[in-house]
């Protein structure tokens, strides 16, 4: 399952449902749903898995004029350049997929509204009052740790609380060694709007969808070096052994 995570700011893709769940139910992520960048994937992996079972076939043929090495070579070379024209198409798209996202997301970000109302403003207020009467009883030492309960409240409060509470920080602010500003300010503007958060979702956006592609081509480029093995590296028997042919190595 897709997810953004409100607490690292990442998008993730989790594999247990259970965990997801979890994580939306205590309010620590919402489901993404990216249904363009789900049909181009499965448009890339389509075509590459076609390509696989097109080379096994050609490889594999009791066909005579296959059995020449020069034929052979030229089929799979053939096959080869019709599978790469291909996903540079399904590439393509995805790509002016993505700047498009990117460029809309910040038009949404920029004209995103939280609205606040009155009651949201009266508890930002007694909130920073509140804040503010704790810092100022407690002695220097104390105060990283007050800053964290504090940081703690804030997470309680709404998206419209927490903007209403933006402009009025400032009292706290004063009393606050660098650090501990700056993770108070961070607190304040965890704010979970999808229009404020969609750019970091679009930036975040895979950069290519030919996954299965760059990974054979990056493992048979290491396979061929010199000093593979070097470093952890991955040397040509493990690749014959479990990359070549198989069409199933994926990233965690």
């Amino acid at each position: 399952m897709r997810l953004f995570n409100y607490e690292n700011k990442r998008m993730e893709e989790i594999s247990d449902p259970v965990q997801a769940e979890a994580l939306i139910g205590e309010g620590k992520a919402v489901r993404l749903e990216l249904p363009k960048l789900d049909e181009l994937q499965g448009k890339a992996d389509e075509i590459h898995a076609t390509y696989k079972a097109n080379v096994e076939r050609i490889k594999s043929s009791d066909n005579p004029l296959l059995q020449n090495p020069d034929v052979l070579r030229y089929e799979l070379d053939r096959l080869e350049q019709e599978y790469r024209a291909q996903s540079a198409e399904v590439e393509e798209q995805y790509k002016a997929w993505r700047a498009q996202q990117i460029e809309e997301s910040k038009v949404r970000a920029a004209r995103a509204v939280i609205k606040v109302t009155d009651s949201d403003r009266t508890v930002a207020e007694q909130f920073v009052t509140r804040a503010s009467l704790k810092l100022a009883a407690a002695y220097d030492d104390e105060k990283g740790a007050i800053v964290d309960e504090i940081i703690e409240d804030i997470a309680h409060l709404s998206d419209a609380e927490k903007t209403a509470m933006q402009s009025k920080i400032g009292v706290l602010l004063s009393e606050l060694e660098s650090s501990d500003k700056q993770k108070l300010v961070s607190a304040v503007q965890d704010i979970r709007n999808s229009d404020l958060l969609a750019v970091k979702v679009a930036e975040q956006l895979p950069h290519s969808v030919l996954t299965m592609q760059r990974i054979e081509d990056i493992a048979k480029r290491v396979a061929r070096e010199t000093g593979a093995m070097r470093d952890g590296g991955i040397d040509r028997e493990f690749y014959e052994e479990h990359l070549k042919g198989k069409g199933a190595f994926m990233p965690r």
